[in-house]
């Protein structure tokens, strides 16, 4: 057994370590760990790495044609207040599921949830239509999220409109929500609030002239089927 001491450099071009071990390789400056044999790069096991650069690279010695392609991951070179450490999932999650972080860093897999559309169905109310007005069919389980009267043309004498279904004619909008005679563009809504219910409703407007003679207004409920 043999002691090196001040071991400044070797003139070769490689430094194994044991008969059987690694070599520890220049490549154009660039330490390389290589095999014994030199025919492949050997791992490396540390129980932490620090990395002075900006980039990680992944299959760093790919030809980056057809399917054989490097991988980078990066730090944004500017714009950074404050050191980040980022903790990844404990499971990796499942199929759909996208990875959320809690503002700190720490990383979870979340279900993406599923956008909900707004509908809005548009009924057209003259001051000669007869009650009950039909609008259309609420789907099962929609939410009705508001309800807009909105006056095109001014209704003359004391007209009265309610928002609802058969039996509960003023559920999504009451008498009291709206005034017919209001001048043009004038826009009324009601927040309905209601809970889903299980079954199809079918909505109506239910409307008294109180003789107007002059007067049309469009009824808009948006809603939503949540999913």
């Amino acid at each position: 057994m043999s002691l090196w001491s001040d071991l400044v450099g070797t003139t070769k071009s490689y430094l194994k370590i044991g008969l059987l071990g690694v070599r520890l390789k220049d490549s154009s400056g660039n330490l390389v760990v290589r095999n014994n044999a030199d025919s492949a790069d050997a791992q490396i096991t540390a129980s932490k790495l620090n990395n002075s650069g900006d980039s990680l690279v992944i299959n760093s010695d790919a030809a980056s044609t057809g399917a054989d392609w490097k991988q980078t991951i990066a730090r944004p070179t500017s714009g950074m207040t404050a050191d980040v450490t980022w903790t990844f999932p404990a499971t990796p999650g499942t199929a759909g599921q996208a990875i959320t972080t809690d503002g700190a860093g720490r990383l979870t897999t979340t279900t993406i949830q599923t956008a909900q559309n707004i509908t809005v169905d548009t009924t057209t109310l003259a001051f000669n239509s007869s009650s009950p007005v039909t609008m259309f069919t609420l789907p099962a389980n929609a939410v009705v999220h508001q309800v807009y009267a909105i006056v095109d043309t001014a209704f003359d004498g004391t007209p009265t409109m309610t928002v609802g279904k058969s039996g509960s004619t003023s559920k999504y909008m009451g008498s009291t929500d709206n005034d017919l005679t209001a001048t043009a563009k004038t826009v009324f809504v009601a927040h309905a609030g209601e809970a889903p219910i299980g079954s199809t409703e079918a909505l109506i407007i239910t409307y008294s002239a109180g003789s107007a003679s002059v007067g049309s207004a469009r009824v808009e409920v948006h809603y939503s089927v949540p999913v």
